[in-house]
């Protein structure tokens, strides 16, 4: 008669048992912020007999546990966490990067580029003041130590993204590997005990998290708790299988590029997202578009300034003068690719001036360069060699590696002016600068060695000085190879966009902060957990556990009553 009350209490106790250790695994971790809030089911158990002909029940059973929590919002979070730290990651970088330019102070390159120009109109006043070069070659170094550091910094930039990508893409693949096992565990857990698996979904939830701060995924769940991981359209992980990750480098634009690969095929991996996705965007379109833009720069001072002064004269003329610049075929026309000289050269003349040392006296000779391919004749290294041979006092020849060599016979100097075809500063005779970008760009060692060869002159008078404001007002002067801007305002156009960059990649980091702060509140309301709620459950449970015992301690009073009437 007593057998089915003695079920009833047995199981509530063991129920709420049950029930108050849930509430204590949610006390015990109120402060992890990827657990999710456990619930336990409780369901009636159905039978009985209470001797009257009425089935009462068997009691109560908490049949399994329920996570709080909404895939939906999971998901979005995933989604926004990802976007935040990819956000972060590209602010904080570009900031680095706005910091090498170390722009409105004394030292930076504006500063530098308007210093040089400056000291060229100085020059331009009184070519003949010695200290006066001297600071014209000081500037230019200046502006070349600049160009070349801020060069190496943007490298170690990408050094730095390309560690950082692989450190990111060894985690991912860990991270990808363990879902593909916690796969496996949670359905082989959750066949043995329903709900059994909780803190396996927490620890792979909590994977997957952290997998969305790297890179944009999608989680879909499938039967049986398992879940598939895409990024993009393909798959990482299915079910216990994971395809992975790993690295491979990729030389593009003369930079070695460390790219994600899948490691099953390495098939490239599609990041658009994430901190990753930030390190890749960063690596390859922000700071590849800064060397570009530094070495386009180096390249239109070098040309336009080198133009200018090799159709000039200094205060003295080259006894021995070689080219700075190879021409792989001089067989071919001068504005062939196949010469491989890096600036370009046009049809025109130029002058070639021998100037004997003792009695003063000019030969000059008029040189023509024909590129207009339209008789088959076009000027080839050996062409332009031999009209310069038919200058008298000059002998003509070649270094090893194609470079034209100059050499007036003792005695004698030469120089040049009023070049129109560019052919000098392409081949480098008579230029300031030597390089042809902010790696290589460096000041003609030859004119260091002797000041008196800056070419100030236009007619090789000692007090002229109408090349020196030529050059001094290039900075100002539109360039072709700038996209038609000058020197000076390509640089402030570089610094300008790059400042806007940074300042847009701050809004969009608050942007998201913004989202993401929103999401996880919606996050905690939901899978959070609520001392004030819990300390409630706590309360009802221990009540309902009492009440259970009390109910078994008045059967116990029912049978021993029953038993005495038995005796």
């Amino acid at each position: 008669m007593l057998g089915s009350a003695y079920s009833i209490g047995q199981s509530a106790l063991a129920a709420y048992q049950a029930a108050v250790a849930v509430t204590g695994q949610n006390i015990a971790n109120v402060g992890n912020p990827n657990y999710t809030r456990l619930t336990g089911r409780l369901e009636a158990l159905y039978g009985g007999h209470a001797g009257v002909g009425i089935a009462p029940g068997l009691g109560v059973n908490l049949t399994g546990l329920s996570r709080h929590i909404d895939e939906a919002v999971e998901a979005r979070l995933r989604q926004a966490l990802g976007s935040r730290s990819g956000a972060e990651l590209r602010y904080q970088t570009l900031s680095r990067v706005e910091g090498l330019y170390n722009e409105l102070t004394e030292t930076d390159l504006s500063t530098q580029l308007t210093n040089f120009f400056g000291s060229l109109g100085n020059l331009q006043t009184d070519p003949l003041e010695t200290t006066a070069r001297d600071l014209v070659l000081a500037n230019a170094d200046q502006v070349v130590q600049s160009l070349q550091r801020h060069r190496s910094g943007l490298l170690e930039h990408v050094v730095d993204l390309n560690t950082t990508v692989a450190q990111m893409t060894q985690r991912a693949n860990g991270i990808v590997d363990e879902v593909a096992k916690l796969n496996e565990l949670i359905v082989t857990t959750e066949a043995r005990s329903p709900g059994g698996s909780a803190a396996l979904r927490d620890r792979r939830d909590t994977l997957l998290r952290e997998l969305g701060t790297m890179m944009d995924i999608q989680v879909r769940e499938q039967r049986g708790g398992v879940v598939n991981v895409y990024v993009g359209s393909e798959p990482v992980v299915d079910f216990t299988r994971s395809r992975g990750f790993t690295t491979q480098v990729v030389n593009r634009d003369g930079l070695a590029r460390l790219e994600v690969r899948f490691a099953d095929n390495q098939g490239t991996v599609r990041i658009r997202d994430g901190r990753l996705g930030a390190v890749l965007q960063t690596r390859d379109e922000h700071i590849g578009g800064q060397l570009e833009r530094l070495d386009g720069l180096a390249r239109g001072l070098i040309y336009e300034v080198n133009r200018v002064h090799s159709s000039g004269q200094g205060l003295r003329g080259y006894t021995q003068l070689t080219g700075t610049y190879p021409v792989r075929n001089p067989s071919v026309p001068l504005n062939n690719a196949a010469a491989g000289l890096a600036f370009s050269v046009q049809s025109g003349t130029f002058l070639v001036h021998v100037r004997d040392q003792t009695t003063g006296s000019v030969t000059t000779t008029q040189v023509e360069i024909d590129l207009d391919g339209l008789r088959g004749n076009d000027t080839t290294l050996l062409g332009l060699a031999a009209a310069l041979g038919s200058a008298r006092q000059v002998g003509v020849g070649f270094t090893p590696d194609g470079r034209i060599d100059l050499q007036a016979q003792a005695g004698y100097e030469l120089s040049f002016s009023e070049d129109t075809s560019g052919v000098l500063a392409a081949l480098g005779l008579g230029t300031f600068f030597n390089g042809t970008n902010a790696s290589t760009i460096a000041v003609n060692g030859t004119l260091k060695g002797d000041p008196r060869l800056l070419a100030t002159s236009l007619d090789g008078a000692p007090g002229d000085g109408r090349n020196a404001g030529r050059l001094a007002l290039l900075g100002e002067r539109t360039s072709d190879l700038l996209g038609g801007v000058s020197i000076e305002q390509f640089h402030q156009s570089t610094v300008h966009g790059l400042g806007v960059t940074v300042a847009g990649a701050l809004t969009s980091y608050e942007a998201a902060d913004a989202v993401y702060s929103s999401l996880l509140a919606q996050r905690e309301a939901v899978s959070g957990v609520s001392l004030d709620e819990e300390a409630i459950n706590l309360a009802k449970f221990e009540r309902s556990y009492q009440g259970a015992a009390r109910f078994l301690s008045v059967l116990d009073s029912l049978s021993n009553e029953v038993l005495a009437l038995v005796r």
